[in-house]
């Protein structure tokens, strides 16, 4: 194995969590979401990048994610994908879909303005100076924007809940109707 291969796997094993969270929280498809996952990491790998130290290096992968993910959404093939809706439910491993669905429906109704520093700042504990650098913005702009995020995501998962309630009281209608 290259020290470019060996460079490649310590990359992918270190961030590709991070990584594929960022497009999930971006993309709803996942057939979309491993397109630009290889997308980021063949771009890693084919350029001859150099990095000051591990926070640039995350940096450059987070910022080519939004990138490459931005792109993919203003694109006619991702706005007319036939039978490729967006799923909450696919950003989340199955163990995790219990406890959490109605945070990810709830986090996925955000704009990406409001969704990435949410997102980037308590689900992969990036410091608000590297989301500010990574979203071209002041490190203010994004305290602000996380502040309007997490009230819109209250907003979001009262509605949420309040769906889901409303589709339990459905189902236990249904089935006192076919019990009796």
């Amino acid at each position: 194995m290259t020290d470019e291969q060996k460079d490649l796997e310590y990359v992918m094993d270190k961030y590709g969590r991070t990584i594929n969270g960022l497009i999930a929280s971006m993309l709803g498809s996942p057939s979309e979401r491993d397109d630009i996952f290889q997308e980021i990491f063949l771009l890693y790998y084919t350029k001859e990048l150099h990095f000051e130290d591990e926070g640039a290096r995350r940096s450059w992968l987070i910022r080519t994610a939004i990138n490459l993910c931005r792109s993919a959404n203003r694109s006619p093939w991702f706005k007319f994908r036939d039978g490729e809706e967006f799923d909450a439910d696919t950003l989340m491993s199955p163990e995790d879909r219990d406890g959490e669905s109605e945070l990810w429906q709830a986090l996925c109704m955000l704009k990406e303005k409001y969704r990435l520093p949410l997102y980037l700042h308590y689900f992969e504990e990036i410091p608000l100076l590297e989301i500010a650098k990574v979203m071209k913005l002041s490190e203010g702009a994004v305290k602000m924007r996380l502040k309007r995020a997490r009230e819109k995501l209250k907003l979001e998962l009262e509605s949420v809940k309040n769906e889901t309630e409303t589709e339990a009281e459905a189902h236990e209608r249904e089935r006192e109707y076919l019990i009796h």
